[in-house]
């Protein structure tokens, strides 16, 4: 079939994945504070475009590509997509080990995977591997809907960017969130991963190589605001979406 072991996918794939060390300033309490943030991420061409996911690297004003062999660069933000958690960077290297890119709608539930990445931002170089548990969850990311794989391959913080594999070795998704159990509600929940289908970002990737940014992006053509319930009682408006404009040219001035 042509499937590899788990050990080989790990053999062939392990120096394609970084480790990304973000630093910036952030406003809080106690006026101007610096951060540093930690996650993954994968060689996506031989000379030197690096995949991972925007939240990893929001807000930096310094972003550190570490590979697997340790060797440090300074990378630049190509461009990145917080509605698609999509982010592309880009450090000064050639003859870099780029992963290959696999077909995300092969997958079936069922199906062997294995995540590499560096959780908690200090097990480097760490794989876990699972199985397909789900496609097709409609996942919310801060707010934001975003369809992903489920997996149960564990993933952690830190591993947030990384790749995750099918069993030929090529990167079918990207490792992006987990469910956890909080105190309060007393659940405790293990083995639920999520990962972005790599088929979802193909075009996105390469619009943002292309343009510096995700280009096409679908849009209703309507600025809106919220009427809540107050809003109806004084207005006697329907409580839900009050459309303030409709832009010359869009789908809804056509609509």
């Amino acid at each position: 079939s042509g499937a590899l072991t788990p050990a080989q996918v790990y053999a062939q794939n392990v120096n394609s994945v970084v480790a990304i060390t973000n630093k910036g300033v952030t406003t809080g309490m106690f006026g101007q504070e610096s951060f540093t943030g930690t996650g993954s991420g994968f060689i996506l061409t031989a000379d030197g475009y690096v995949l991972t996911n925007h939240h990893v690297i929001d807000g930096a004003q310094s972003i550190t590509v570490t590979l697997s062999d340790g060797t440090e660069y300074t990378a630049q933000l190509v461009g990145s997509d917080s509605v698609s958690d999509v982010a592309l960077l880009k450090i000064d290297g050639q003859d870099l080990p780029a992963v290959s890119i696999g077909n995300s709608d092969d997958l079936e539930v069922g199906d062997q995977v294995a995540a590499i990445g560096n959780p908690l931002g200090e097990l480097t170089s760490t794989q876990t591997v699972g199985y397909v548990s789900a496609k097709d969850r409609s996942v919310n990311t801060d707010g934001t809907i975003i369809n992903m794989l489920q997996t149960d391959a564990a993933i952690n913080s830190g591993n947030s960017g990384g790749p995750l594999f099918n069993m030929n070795g090529e990167v079918v998704g990207i490792t992006t969130a987990k469910y956890s159990g909080s105190p309060s509600s007393g659940a405790s929940i293990e083995g639920i991963g999520f990962a972005i289908p790599i088929n979802d970002i193909k075009d996105m990737v390469t619009s943002i190589i292309e343009h510096g940014y995700v280009t096409g992006k679908p849009s209703m053509g309507t600025t809106v605001a919220t009427v809540t319930q107050t809003d109806a009682q004084r207005y006697g408006w329907p409580v839900g979406v009050y459309v303030n404009s409709v832009e010359e040219g869009s789908a809804a001035e056509k609509a």
